[in-house]
């Protein structure tokens, strides 16, 4: 009955959220008439919707507008996300179907994210999704307690490409599900650019939060021209701290972030036909505490979350990328050179204090024999260094044949360190050893270091001028080095070293044809392969997790200590273009997908997990995206993607008797999400013009960690249900100058994001959702 209730609720805040948009966008259709009557509006470029615009994109390596590509891409420019207030890759994957980006709550998610491109999910070994700054890959390898990818925060950038699908011919191993781009932009010898944005909002049970920035960019010479901008955000907290055990609010808004990032580059001509530009990117990220809050705590139906943490859980998170590119011009033909290196540090604290006591008294808030409560944290370190170089050179727009060919190296070394409080006094046993620096219960120690090397090639022939076949391939060889070193109590109270070694080489190729009907619309076929790289883990587990591995055929000290690489084939066919003479722009795709030896954690019950190679997956999948622009001034679009990845057969240990995964599971997100949009701008006098825009975004129901029945199924989880957001955005523009009002989360939408808990049969459970509404002021200049 309750979950019917809950069905009910949640539909019905579809039907509401729908018709806000409908109301929303009504007026606009209206006036649009009346301003299509005076023939009076902006160029259709200032109401682009963003995903199927003329926007250029380098998905190919290579500049091609977005409906000549033949990929399923998804791709903002700055001025798309200013509009739709994004500022971070969060705010990218709601806008992006198919594209999911989601936190874990609770003790057992660390402050980790997930990354996954048509459902291609998994926190552990490598990534499946790339991310990239330019031309340099940063994505890291998962080798300890996750703590997720850097990403760019959303400030002069030229824009941001999603492509979906393998992409191992052009971005390497890392890529099986698709990659994501954020690209700067170069310094420009032509003209003088000033690009600036400031911005204030409030927060419905929170604090207000203020950011402001400046970018600049100029030639200073003939042959020498500059960019460099800067960029500050404090975002104000909206969850309360309680006493633990109590709903006194005891600190406000705790969970607030304080962000910087700044970018210089500098470009050369030596030659008309040779361009250097060395680039420095920095970023800062700080959070004060999680954005978890406790479930049955505070008033969370009005937005008014509360969290009962003994201490608040900070984050800090450098990151410095140098970087070096050239760019030499022969003829018909381009070489380029990237260099780079990318330096990265992050800092995490957790309290483990409801952790303990769940595990050691079944309760929270329980005691248990030397209970300490100043002496319950988690201090998580990963440093990433990567040094990386890439070689190409291309020919493109040739009559007959483009090709391109390259050679690539990365030397990746991650450095991971946990120092776990023992949750007892200092000093006294804990399972009768000694307590580590006298306070520890378990201290891990991890270098990994990755070398690859690749070399790729593609050729694209066209028989005639309106068919294009490509073919593409690369092969990359990865050297990986595994170094743990434990100690502590729960390591039986003894130091231990593993080293893992893996080597292995793998072909990612690519086929593809393209027919170009006429200069309005593409045709596409592909078909493609991605990999992910061997890896490994530590060897051991604690004692209390024997009978989970009894069960599983497993000892503690027989548990894997490395796994395979898993492949994956996808199979795309699309079309994309414009049609009446481009107020219909439309981009559609469908595909299917064959992944192999998926690497996959196998949760145990005791509150620790392995990563072992778990079965194959048959995936389908489809994106849409629309965009009309009815009349002069109006634009009203969306996009939706289908994504149904499962396991292909049941997956069962040797002797067959425990169940891992059941054929038909999913293996993650939802099948449904969207995004639908509303734009209308229109001259109010000769030189002001306004505007109106509203976004509405939404997901179906998500997938449950583990199906009933299966091995690490937990009853007190469920699949999390449908969630759905909007934003409105009302302004004014004169010449450069853009001041505009906006409400997020107009809704006040409180659908869950993440929910967890301690440990099987643990009562507590940590939520996450939306930022409550929030109403603020964006005040922009371009020039």
């Amino acid at each position: 009955m309750s979950h019917s209730l809950s069905l009910v609720a949640r539909r019905g805040r579809l039907r509401r959220s729908a018709l806000v948009l409908i109301a929303s966008v009504a007026p606009f259709a209206l006036d649009a008439g009346m301003a299509h009557a005076a023939d009076a509006a902006p160029a259709p470029a200032d109401v682009a919707g963003g995903a199927t615009g003329e926007i250029v994109v380098s998905a190919q390596r290579r500049d091609e507008t977005l409906n000549k590509v033949p990929l399923s891409i998804a791709a903002y420019s700055q001025k798309d996300m200013d509009v739709q207030g994004v500022r971070s890759i969060d705010d990218i994957a709601r806008i992006t179907p198919a594209l999911q980006f989601s936190t874990t709550s609770g003790v057992a998610g660390n402050n980790g994210t997930n990354i996954a491109i048509r459902g291609l999910k998994s926190d552990v070994g490598s990534s499946t999704t790339a991310i990239y700054i330019d031309d340099t890959p940063i994505q890291i390898r998962n080798i300890g307690y996750y703590g997720g990818n850097p990403y760019p925060r959303i400030f002069d950038l030229e824009r941001v490409e999603v492509l979906r699908g393998p992409q191992g011919t052009l971005f390497g191993a890392s890529s099986e599900g698709g990659a994501v781009r954020f690209i700067t932009p170069s310094p420009s010898f032509d003209k003088t650019s000033i690009y600036g944005r400031s911005q204030v909002s409030f927060t419905d049970h929170g604090s207000p939060s203020y950011e402001g920035g400046l970018a600049v960019g100029a030639p200073l010479t003939d042959t020498l021209a500059f960019r460099a901008s800067g960029w500050y955000q404090r975002q104000g907290g909206y969850i309360d701290q309680v006493t633990q055990g109590t709903d006194t609010v005891k600190a406000k808004d705790i969970n607030w972030q304080s962000n910087m990032v700044g970018r210089v580059a500098l470009a050369w001509k030596p030659t008309n036909t040779l361009t250097i530009t060395p680039k420095v990117f920095y970023q800062y990220l700080r959070q004060n505490a999680r954005d978890d809050f406790w479930e049955g705590y505070g008033n969370a139906k009005d937005g008014d979350y509360h969290t009962g943490v003994y201490q608040p859980e900070p984050t800090r998170d450098r990151l410095l990328m140098p970087s070096l590119t050239a760019e030499l011009k022969l003829g018909t033909v381009t070489i380029a050179s990237n260099t780079s290196y990318l330096k990265r540090e992050q800092y995490q604290t957790l309290d483990y204090s409801t952790y303990f006591s769940t595990l050691r008294s079944g309760s929270p808030f329980g005691t248990y024999s030397n209970k300490d409560i100043t002496n319950m944290e988690d201090y998580l370190t990963l440093k990433q260094r990567n040094f990386s170089q890439e070689l190409r050179a291309y020919s493109a727009n040739n009559p007959l044949i483009d090709w391109s060919a390259g050679v690539f190296y990365t030397h990746s070394q991650q450095d991971f360190s946990n120092f776990t409080s023992s949750g007892r006094v200092p000093g006294v046993l804990v399972s009768g050893y000694q307590q580590y620096d006298n306070r520890y219960s378990l201290v891990d120690i991890i270098t990994s270091k990755d070398d690859q090397y690749a070399a790729f090639a593609s050729v694209d022939v066209k028989p005639t001028d309106k068919l294009t076949l490509t073919a593409a391939l690369r092969y990359t060889k990865v050297d990986f080095t595994f170094d743990e070193t434990k100690d502590g109590p729960t390591n039986g109270g003894s130091r231990t070293q593993v080293i893992t070694k893996t080597s292995e080489g793998a072909w990612t190729p690519k086929f593809a044809a393209k027919y170009q009907v006429d200069d309005n619309a593409m045709l596409y076929a592909s078909a493609s392969k991605g990999f992910r790289p061997a890896g490994a883990q530590p060897s051991t587990l604690p004692e209390r997790c024997a009978s989970d591995l009894t069960a599983l055929g497993l000892t503690t000290s027989t548990v894997p200590t490395s796994f395979e690489s898993d492949s994956l084939w996808s199979y795309e066919a699309g079309t994309k273009g414009r049609l009446l003479g481009g107020k219909v722009a439309f981009d559609v795709s469908g595909y299917i997908v064959n992944w192999k030896n998926i690497q996959q954690a196998v949760r145990l019950n005791c509150g620790f997990s392995y990563v072992s190679n778990l079965g194959d997956a048959n995936g389908k999948g489809l994106e849409l995206s629309l965009e009309v622009r009815p009349v002069t001034g109006l634009s009203v679009g969306g996009n939706i993607g289908y994504t149904n990845v499962h396991y292909a057969d049941d997956v069962t240990i040797k002797n067959g008797t425990v169940l891992l995964r059941a054929a038909g599971e999913r293996i993650s997100g939802p099948l449904w999400s969207g995004h639908a949009y509303g734009n209308y701008e229109a001259p109010i006098t000769g030189e002001i013009s306004g505007y109106a825009r509203v976004d509405y975004t939404f997901t179906s129901d998500d997938t449950i960690p583990s199906a009933v029945g299966t091995f690490g199924y937990d009853p007190g989880l469920y699949a999390l249900p449908g969630r759905d957001y909007v934003q409105l955005r009302m302004g004014l523009r004169k010449g450069g100058v853009d001041l505009s009002l906006f409400v997020d989360n107009l809704t006040n939408s409180r659908d869950l994001l993440s929910r967890g808990h301690d440990a099987v049969g643990g009562s507590l459970y940590y939520e996450q959702s939306y930022r409550p509404r929030t109403i603020g002021l964006t005040l922009q200049y371009r020039q």
